[in-house]
């Protein structure tokens, strides 16, 4: 009787842990969407990568260089069995382990964990595939050049050149016979305000003036991040948080 009882036991077990898996897996899928779409995470506490990584303590990479906190977590997943690993899982553990980011967004946090993979070929080595390693890996891998960063003064050309021809040309969607408002109608909206604001006062500022016309979904936030950071008309006054976007003011 004993012996049936444990079989039982481990099978449910072993059942138990296949469900436990896809959960796993389907809370993941969610978490990335969740960056991709810029919102917080639904599932921040779940062990992204099966039992082997659940180990990572709160605070185990905490204090760390962004390189350090990922160098230690790729040793992890090779003395758990592992392999390379993509950049959506590499920073939502670090993330988990308590590197604190620069950045309150999960989506430029994410970015600046891709930079660091990609500008550091000498000690990581992208796969086929696009997964991350560590270049001791893989013997017969060689270190790709590290192509320079642009300079400022390259970016800055880049953008306003892009903000030029956006405001010259008629959008896309009113040739078709849509009526949108443009980056331009968009920009001289933000440079009336007066004092802080958000994107979402932009938002209702350009419904109020132009009633008839749609706003594209990402305009409004394109010609806010172009006027920060390319044209230093605005600055920043405090960053976004939870559902609360960013505050904004003229310089």
């Amino acid at each position: 009787m004993n012996a049936e009882i444990l079989n039982t036991v481990e099978v449910l077990t072993n059942k138990i842990r296949a469900k436990e898996e896809e959960a796993n897996k389907l809370k993941k899928l969610v978490n990335e969407l969740c960056i991709e779409a810029e919102i917080e995470i639904r599932y921040p506490d779940i062990s992204e990568l099966g039992n082997t990584l659940s180990a990572i303590r709160s605070d185990q990479f905490y204090g760390q260089t962004l390189t350090a906190a990922i160098r230690n977590y790729l040793e992890r997943r090779k003395a758990s069995g592992l392999g390379a690993a993509s950049v959506t899982e590499i920073f939502l553990a670090i993330k988990e382990g308590g590197y604190k980011f620069e950045t309150n967004s999960d989506e430029n946090a994410k970015i600046s964990v891709g930079n660091a993979l990609r500008k550091t070929s000498s000690i990581f080595h992208r796969l086929p595939n696009g997964h991350y390693g560590l270049l001791v890996w893989y013997p017969s891998a060689k270190a790709q050049p590290e192509s320079p960063a642009p300079t400022k003064a390259k970016r800055r050309r880049n953008s306003t050149a892009n903000l030029r021809s956006a405001e010259r040309e008629p959008d896309a969607s009113k040739k078709n016979g849509d009526n949108f408002v443009t980056q331009k109608e968009i920009r001289d909206v933000i440079l009336s305000r007066q004092g802080e604001f958000r994107s979402s006062d932009i938002e209702a500022a350009v419904k109020a003036k132009f009633p008839s016309k749609g706003i594209p979904k990402t305009k409004i936030a394109s010609v806010l991040f172009i006027l920060k950071k390319d044209k230093g008309i605005l600055r920043e006054v405090s960053a976004r948080s939870g559902k609360k976007g960013a505050v904004y003011s003229k310089v």
